[in-house]
């Protein structure tokens, strides 16, 4: 029997209620909320198995089928960083079935378009490797109408096929394509050398720039080695979006240019309060790490303390710390013990050396656990081989095992192995014979036996402390398990000369009274480091300070004096009388010009509304807009165009060097050696040691003699270096 409404709530009353009977009855409603939930949950086998039905009953509108391709592109990310590699392939086929079927039924009519979704299914199809997939996608959209493409579509499809290998002159060629299939969406900025904004000092909302756009065409020149274009679409980015330029700008500098660039882009997005992914920071640390020299201890503080300079910077923008950071930061510092002429040493220089260096592990770790970031096995590991084994301390490898159980990390392997190598270094064959007999019962009982790795360790130990007979009783015993021409291999080495064990390094003389005073400066970096983050904020001040934003001196650098450094900006980014703004504490000289002392894909550029509501936000004030690191916008758009500068001038230089090898190899008969191989350390620059705690003292600027004739050769250089010099 129907229920009635009574008259006195009035007809009005039954409507609303029959109304809302029916929305809670709607079947589709359901199903749309259900798939909306496995979006959220990014549950892409749930989508997979709701995708049929939700074609069929046609609730995938375009925001629906926007986000369902964002889900498939979160999937990715997510397998590709947690599944082992065949385990990863597998699941990776998984979405790519996914995204061709999502493909298929937007080229047959089937989906409406959408052209942020096409924008990150040509994006899934890069990362996933299905390159082909996404080409095929991408040939059909680009023949349809302003429905299915658009700038940002233009944009995703140039780093697909940059990735794929297409020449850069034809991704040159599409992005202009680009350009004049939308002139009225889109306006003169990206083609402007130096993109004159309407107010430096504040945020801007300009409509039709496609920063995905400039994205992908940023990515394809600098995968194709077109290094001085490439930093010229990272200044207009950083000339119209401050502080809002995506990560991935940054980020792929990291990836495809060589070190000394690379810090300075990675100082450049931090110094603006852009936190770049943590893998980006992870890369900086790494790479400093490796390129530092062993044979000069001048060269091996100068990388750490560049390192506490990137990580001062990274947590300064706002980024976070993990247990990987500290372990690259510990196992840095370790390495001082591995400098050339160490063994040369006696036992006093050793000890001194030995606690100097502990010191500067205890504060640094100290710093870290602030940030809830400690150490992880690693970290003791190399603290055991370098500090007890080169350093030949038997107590600091105790101190160190102690220490790792109070964090309640457990000894693996790598450690057993470790100390078995530290103590070969320590000059005692009791001790040698005692860890390895500990390592074998362990590896027993888990019912293995020792690999090959472990008996190359044993053998240099055994050597190193003159306990071969030992050695050798014990290799006989890996006869039952060990490949007899690994055996025989193992064998061999364990009855070469004993001489060739002592001899590395032994005929080296380091200064340790020098190695000492350098590491003064690294304590006095930590020092800073530690003052800086005692509160432990969550962003830190940068505009008054002064930043370690280069590594490498370079006698190219622009040397206009400041005013006319100044005067010459305003009037290639203004079109009115030039402002006057506030400038950052000054970099010092010899950073400089001192001869004799660098994953994220499309989805990361912002949107135009997250645009548009920055720049609405600071529209709303009427002092000028600043960054999340305290710097003004007008005075960050400056600083950010002499960086521009010197980062040109670096670039030109390292290209050269490339091209020289070339000519060489290609003179000597040879294949040009691979681009990465000649740029992985740049071509030669000094290093500048410049650390924290340098930027606390007065630096004396070199700008010039400000004569007419040097105020213009220095203004033509900056007009080449930016492929303006045509223009004067």
């Amino acid at each position: 029997m129907a229920t009635r409404c009574p008259a006195v709530f009035s007809n009005r009353r039954c409507s609303i209620k029959a109304l809302y009977s029916s929305l809670v009855e709607d079947p589709d409603l359901d199903f749309i909320n259900g798939f909306r939930q496995a979006i959220s949950d990014v549950n892409v086998q749930q989508l997979i198995r709701l995708f049929p039905e939700a074609q069929k009953r046609k609730i995938l509108d375009g925001t629906l089928l926007w986000r369902t391709v964002q889900c498939i592109h979160e999937s990715l990310r997510r397998r590709r960083r947690l599944f082992e590699k065949e385990a990863r392939r597998e699941a990776i086929e998984e979405l790519i079935e996914f995204a061709e079927q999502i493909g298929n039924a937007i080229r047959k009519g089937e989906l409406e378009p959408d052209r942020r979704a096409h924008m990150h299914l040509i994006t899934v199809f890069k990362e996933s490797g299905a390159q082909a997939q996404g080409i095929a996608f991408w040939e059909w959209l680009e023949g349809q109408d302003d429905q299915y493409v658009g700038l940002d579509v233009y944009g995703a499809a140039i780093e697909l096929l940059a990735v794929n290998g297409t020449p850069l002159r034809e991704l040159e060629q599409l992005y202009e394509r680009a350009l004049q299939r939308f002139p009225a969406s889109f306006n003169a900025y990206h083609l402007s050398p130096e993109a004159v904004v309407p107010d430096r000092e504040k945020a801007i909302e300009i409509k039709g720039i496609s920063i995905t756009l400039l994205q992908g065409i940023l990515t394809a020149r600098l995968m194709r080695g077109e290094s001085r274009k490439a930093y010229l679409a990272l200044d207009t980015a950083l000339r119209l979006y401050p502080v809002l330029t995506p990560p991935r700008f940054f980020a792929i500098f990291v990836e495809e240019r060589p070190l000394a660039e690379a810090y300075t882009v990675f100082a450049l997005a931090c110094r603006a309060g852009i936190v770049l992914p943590f893998d980006t920071a992870r890369k900086v640390l790494t790479a400093l790490r490796t390129n530092a020299d062993l044979s000069s201890h001048d060269s091996h503080v100068a990388a750490l303390r560049q390192m506490l300079s990137v990580v001062y910077m990274y947590i300064g923008a706002g980024g976070f710390i993990t247990s990987n950071v500290v372990n690259e930061t510990v196992i840095a510092i370790c390495q001082i013990l591995r400098l050339h002429g160490i063994a040369g040493l006696n036992a006093e220089q050793k000890k001194r050396l030995v606690s100097s260096t502990l010191d500067a592990i205890r504060k640094t770790l100290e710093m870290f656990a602030r940030y809830g970031a400690t150490p992880g096995i690693s970290a003791f590991n190399s603290i055991i081989v370098n500090l007890g084994g080169y350093g030949q301390s038997k107590q600091i490898i105790t101190v160190a095992l102690r220490d790792a159980q109070a964090l309640g990390l457990e000894a693996n392997h790598v450690t057993r192995r470790s100390i078995l190598a530290a103590a070969g270094m320590q000059d005692n064959k009791e001790y040698v014979a005692e860890i390895w007999q500990d390592l074998v019962h362990v590896i027993e009982q888990q019912g293995k036996k020792p690999e090959a790795t472990d008996y190359y360790v044993l053998v240099k130990a055994a050597r190193m402390s003159r306990g071969v007979e030992f050695a050798e009783e014990a290799c006989q015993a890996a006869k039952a398990h060990l490949p007899e021409a690994v055996l025989q291999n193992i064998i061999e080495r364990l009855r070469s000369p004993i001489e060739e064990e002592q001899a590395s390094g032994q005929g080296e003389v380091l200064d340790v009274s020098s190695l000492l005073a350098k590491m003064e400066q690294l304590r006095a970096d930590l020092a800073v480091l530690d003052e800086r983050t005692l509160s432990r904020p969550a962003t830190h001040n940068f505009a008054e300070q002064r930043l370690p934003m280069f590594i490498t001196s370079l006698s190219a650098q622009q040397n206009l004096p400041k005013q006319e450094q100044r005067t010459f900006y305003d009037e290639l980014t203004t079109e009115q009388e030039p402002a006057k703004a506030a400038a950052l504490p000054e970099e010092p000289a010899d950073a400089l010009t001192d001869a004799s002392t660098s994953e994220a894909g499309t989805s990361d550029a912002p949107t135009q509304d997250a645009l548009t509501a920055h720049a609405s936000l600071h529209a709303s004030t009427p002092s000028p807009a600043v960054s999340t690191s305290e710097i003004p916008f007008g005075t960050l758009r400056y600083e950010n165009w002499k960086t521009i500068n010197y980062l040109l001038a670096l670039a030109e230089v390292n290209d050269n060097a490339y091209n020289s090898a070339v000519d060489k190899a290609i003179t000597a008969g040879m294949a040009p050696p691979p681009r990465e191989k000649v740029l992985r350390t740049g071509s030669g620059q000094v290093r500048s040691y410049y650390g924290l705690s340098d930027t606390n003292s007065t630096v004396a600027v070199d700008e010039g003699t400000g004569e007419v004739e040097q105020i213009e050769k220095g203004r033509s250089e900056i007009l080449r270096l930016r492929g303006r010099l045509a223009e004067v």
